[in-house]
């Protein structure tokens, strides 16, 4: 999801400075568009304004924006735009270290798929400040097309939590539908139709139904991505049961050895 957005920003003309990155395929792309490679995240941090992080997880999340190298080198006013689905928990221990330097903080996860950001019709489910994304909102238009406030900081990662609890129910969903179809001789295009403009239709289906009929998995959201997002919303759930999830859980489980890294329709080979 990173490079897509950054790009974009590049081909807009903002000065994007980035730290040295293990996918170097990739950061040479952008190096071509005009970033600027800079050798450690406390050479991106003294140099910028506005700082924005889209990173896999809780894990990387901490250790690149807590570090103390970052941390003491972060300057007043400047903007931290935080973009990965991570727990609320941890968004909020970074809004509290990082409102104590002085730094305006925008807790503000995506959604939209590869496709989203590569066209910049993201949504943007933000915690944090109103004026402070009014502010910014030149930044946030070249990437998304909604922008929703949906409290402070923590908001957005638990409105992203629920999202993602949600999606991966209805992948597994669309997986059983498809299945049941196929071994019902039900043409599978026929029904994509149909259930497209009915009442079973979902951004899920309409998205990765093609992946279902192709068997082609390469390419989308990694499926071990959303194992980690599910177990973000079992953890929050807390004394919630959320049976439903937890039957999803198992499932994602079952494939993540064999289809980790591939689209998260590839749950859909532990049910047909």
């Amino acid at each position: 999801m990173g490079f897509p957005m950054a790009k974009r920003l590049c081909e807009a003309g903002y000065k994007l400075l980035i730290a040295v990155h293990k996918n170097h395929e990739k950061v040479e792309k952008l190096k071509e568009k005009g970033a600027i490679i800079k050798e450690s995240f406390k050479e991106v941090i003294l140099n910028s304004d506005i700082i924005l992080t889209i990173l896999p997880a809780d894990e990387q999340v901490k250790k690149v924006l807590l570090q103390e190298e970052v941390v003491d080198n972060l300057k007043e006013n400047q903007v931290l735009i935080e973009m990965t689905s991570c727990s609320p928990k941890t968004m909020k221990k970074i809004f509290y270290v990082y409102e104590s330097k002085g730094v305006k903080v925008l807790d503000a996860p995506v959604s939209g798929g590869t496709g989203g950001a590569e066209n910049g019709t993201l949504t943007l489910m933000i915690g944090g400040d109103a004026n402070l994304v009014v502010d910014v909102s030149p930044i946030l238009d070249k990437i998304s097309t909604k922008k929703v406030i949906v409290g402070e900081a923590g908001a957005g990662k638990t409105v992203k939590m629920i999202n993602q609890m949600l999606a991966s129910i209805h992948m597994l969903a669309a997986s059983e539908a498809f299945a049941l179809a196929k071994q019902s001789n039900v043409d599978l295009q026929t029904l994509k139709d149909v259930i497209e403009t009915s009442s079973g239709n979902s951004w899920v289906f309409q998205n990765k139904y093609e992946n279902l009929m192709s068997q082609n998995f390469a390419l989308g959201f990694r499926l071990r991505l959303m194992v980690k997002d599910i177990n973000i919303a079992l953890e929050e759930g807390g004394i919630l049961e959320l049976p439903l999830t937890n039957l999803t859980s198992n499932v994602y489980k079952m494939a993540l050895q064999d289809y980790g890294e591939m689209d998260i329709s590839a749950v859909s080979k532990k049910v047909f």
